[in-house]
């Protein structure tokens, strides 16, 4: 058999937050998750979202939080490189101050914003101390951590952000986890909370989904243009970009 059919990738598509935002008040509602697997052999992800309950209704007023804790279990028997994609719904709002003396008033003009915060390091006592944050773009209020791969100028296990790609009614991040994962490891949460922001009533309504795309790739039989030191600590953001672009193009498929 040619080995590189054994190159297997396993996805865990979750509709993973499903908000519907009214007047005053958003809901977090009924979730369902779907398994999407594309594989030959035993890889295997399982996707773990904390206290989370996908079949309890959230009631979130702008402003507060609700624990959402992703992060990723290798439940195959071969070792594996693990990816999350996220999805953060955005649209045409006016931002709301939220404290101070300006508290209830407009940050500035009507424009599109991402309508959710991502927050890591919102519970006590925080998982780790490797927060790291997305860069903010020219006029846009993104706000997102994540648990990195890099603290305190040391590399520890976490995650590398390798990609951010702004579209229609939402911004797209992802992410791989810089350590090779064998069977029964588990990742660190990639953020810890949501948290909805604050903006003028009724600009946006409906239904809006953070969506938490899981992927798995198994090690063996990796072909990239460098070869990758399966027996390395940590691996780089620039060997992730490589490996996540043979799980683009095997998912596709």
């Amino acid at each position: 058999m040619n080995k590189r059919v054994l190159l297997t990738v396993s996805a865990v598509i979750a509709a993973a937050v499903l908000l519907i935002i009214g007047v005053t008040t958003a809901f977090f509602t009924d979730v369902e998750i779907k398994e999407n697997v594309i594989t030959i052999g035993k890889v295997s992800i399982e996707l773990d979202e904390g206290s989370f309950e996908p079949t309890q209704t959230y009631a979130v007023e702008p402003g507060s939080r609700v624990e959402k804790a992703p992060k990723l279990k290798n439940t195959g028997n071969k070792d594996e490189f693990v990816f999350m994609r996220i999805t953060v719904p955005k649209d045409s709002v006016t931002l709301l101050n939220e404290s101070g003396a300006d508290k209830g008033k407009p940050k500035g003009e009507r424009s599109v914003q991402q309508l959710f915060r991502l927050l890591a390091n919102t519970r006590t006592p925080p998982a780790q101390d490797n927060v790291a944050a997305v860069t903010r773009p020219t006029g846009r209020d993104v706000d997102i951590s994540y648990h990195s791969a890099q603290a305190a100028g040391s590399t520890v296990d976490g995650w590398e952000l390798l990609k951010v790609e702004e579209n229609t009614g939402y911004d797209e991040y992802v992410f791989g986890y810089n350590k090779l994962m064998k069977p029964n490891d588990e990742t660190q949460t990639l953020f810890d909370a949501v948290q909805l922001k604050s903006f003028i009533d009724g600009e946006t309504t409906g239904e809006k989904e953070i969506g938490v795309y899981c992927y798995g790739i198994q090690a063996e039989y990796l072909k990239t243009d460098v070869p990758l030191n399966l027996s390395a600590a940590n691996f780089t953001a620039t060997e992730l970009n490589k490996i996540y672009t043979i799980v683009e193009n095997k998912a596709n498929q």
